[in-house]
């Protein structure tokens, strides 16, 4: 863990533009955007430089990452645009309160431990909380790694490599429930008038899209078994077939156990 932030400090101390990789950034921001809403709360998990959570719309916006020096620098490119920056592991999530939206783009792969990173953002989850976690087909891995080698992209530490159905199975056992996956971008760079129509039209061809570079998880929170709620906010109707049991008709009926609100029992 003390590698990776030092790698990530590093970078963040170079403050250096995204050059090359803006069209893929932006592309990640831009659809992001789409399930953003001005009323909304959103948290971004390892916001990096903030440039995600600026794009988007939201009443309240926050963004946590470990690295002190992606905060700092967060904190002085989106000054006065109403975002609140904070150093925080998401291995440890200090927040005391629930957002409408929470996006997690680019960070799995730099985890150690994905099911805790889940649990925790459960705990800053209501009901109706949209989680969007975005992450890297393991299909690109040796292009990524061809990529760092002759330094188109900057070399990265060891990321893990799921797939989808990965990634699901951990959102599950962490109690959310995987609603859709969504496959993206099957060219990552900025060539005009090419990159908008691999991108916008080939892409959505199924032979092509199982080589997009994005792969997207939405999931919401599954409902708690909490017996306490069901007690007070659900109606129980109770069938008791019912034939020449005149005399058990009174004992059915005082030993049935309280099941909601309001019980209706039907002899049948």
């Amino acid at each position: 863990m003390s590698d990776k932030k030092t790698y990530f400090n590093s970078i963040a101390q170079k403050r250096k533009k995204r050059a090359v990789s803006s069209y893929y950034w932006n592309e990640i921001s831009n659809y992001c955007k789409y399930f953003s809403h001005e009323d909304s709360s959103v948290l971004e998990v390892g916001c990096g430089s903030g440039d995600l959570l600026a794009t988007i719309d939201g009443s309240r916006k926050v963004g946590i990452d470990f690295s002190e020096e992606y905060i700092a620098w967060a904190k002085e490119k989106h000054q006065g645009k109403n975002i609140e920056f904070l150093q925080m592991d998401a291995n440890e999530i200090k927040l005391n309160e629930k957002f409408d939206l929470i996006i997690i783009s680019n960070l799995i792969g730099f985890v150690d431990d994905i099911q805790n990173v889940f649990e925790q953002v459960k705990k800053v989850s209501h009901p109706n909380t949209k989680v969007i976690v975005q992450y890297y087909n393991s299909l690109w891995e040796p292009v990524i790694k061809f990529a760092e080698l002759i330094s188109l992209k900057k070399k990265t530490p060891t990321q893990n490599w799921l797939n989808s159905r990965d990634i699901n199975n951990l959102l599950f056992v962490s109690g959310f429930d995987v609603y859709r996956n969504t496959k993206r971008l099957i060219f990552p760079l900025w060539f005009p008038i090419l990159s908008f129509i691999l991108n916008r039209y080939l892409a959505k061809f199924p032979i092509f899209r199982f080589f997009s570079l994005n792969l997207y998880s939405f999931a919401k929170p599954l409902p708690e078994n909490n017996e306490a709620e069901y007690a007070t906010k659900y109606s129980t109707t109770v069938v008791i077939p019912a034939r020449n049991e005149s005399g058990n008709i009174e004992n059915a009926i005082t030993r049935l156990p309280k099941f909601g609100k309001h019980v209706e029992i039907i002899f049948h």
